[in-house]
């Protein structure tokens, strides 16, 4: 079994579109960008044909594989030979791709809870229609940047605000020229039934109920473009989660970190 470094995207997202068909849950957003895109993509050939790929970061993480459905029953094997070939020491792997997630814990030396991943129920929220929530504009956009970096410190010099203003999906609210909240609502190339949503409130106004009020417009948007809500939250992000749950969603899905043996 031979696994090849490839920036081949046409056969990659040939292969992608064939996994997302199978899954139970949908693909977080934030996951597939920033962890799953920034991976290294490799094919998985055999002597006669490409069985399927497999994405691994910087630091050995396997972060997604797929193998056809005449190959499924390799899926054991593939993990093995990773191990042994030292390609990966780890995962990162979602329990909506139950067979890869399965064949990871066969070989798993540890677990750990990384993200909760939400569906909604596709039902209108009760709305306050004085929430104020405009699209953010490219003059905006140092503000926007400054915003981020003091309330979560993302530095964000590679150009993330601007793409989401290009595509008009993230908004804010202010106050008196100061941003109190910032909201994405990501409409996803890859699974056009599905907008992802996230929010950040200043801190200085937390604990006023405005994320959920935030959130629950936000679905509303959402719902109202056709789409299904998706949003996740990290495991010790209780407040978080606790506002997913009032504005409608369910757990549909975690990602975990695996420890892989060593063989």
């Amino acid at each position: 079994m031979n696994f090849i470094k490839t920036e081949n995207t046409e056969t990659i997202n040939t292969l992608r579109a064939q996994l997302y068909l199978s899954l139970t849950a949908p693909v977080d957003a934030m996951w597939e960008q920033l962890y799953i895109g920034s991976s290294q993509h490799y094919l998985i050939k055999d002597n006669i044909s490409t069985l399927g790929y497999c994405c691994i970061n910087e630091t050995g993480f396997l972060t997604q594989i797929f193998l056809n459905k005449d190959h499924l029953s390799l899926m054991d094997k593939v993990i093995k030979e990773l191990i042994e070939t030292k390609l990966v020491n780890s995962a990162s792997l979602s329990s909506n791709e139950p067979k890869a997630f399965n064949a990871c814990l066969l070989h798993s030396k540890s677990v750990k809870t990384n993200t909760f991943c939400f569906e909604h129920l596709n039902k209108k929220n009760e709305v306050d229609t004085n929430l104020n929530i405009e699209l953010v504009s490219t003059v905006d956009i140092p503000s926007v940047k400054e915003f981020l970096k003091e309330q979560v410190g993302m530095d964000d010099t590679f150009g993330y605000t601007e793409n989401l203003v290009a595509r008009k999906e993230i908004f804010m609210l202010k106050e008196s020229n100061v941003i109190i909240a910032t909201s994405e609502c990501r409409m996803s190339d890859s699974q056009p039934e599905i907008a992802d949503l996230g929010i950040i409130v200043n801190r200085g106004f937390q604990g006023k109920g405005l994320a959920t009020l935030i959130m629950k417009a936000q679905v509303n948007r959402v719902l109202e473009a056709g789409r299904k809500p998706i949003c996740s939250t990290t495991l010790d992000n209780i407040a978080s989660r606790k506002v997913i749950e009032k504005s409608g969603f369910y757990c549909s899905n975690i990602i975990f970190d695996i420890t892989l043996k060593e063989y």
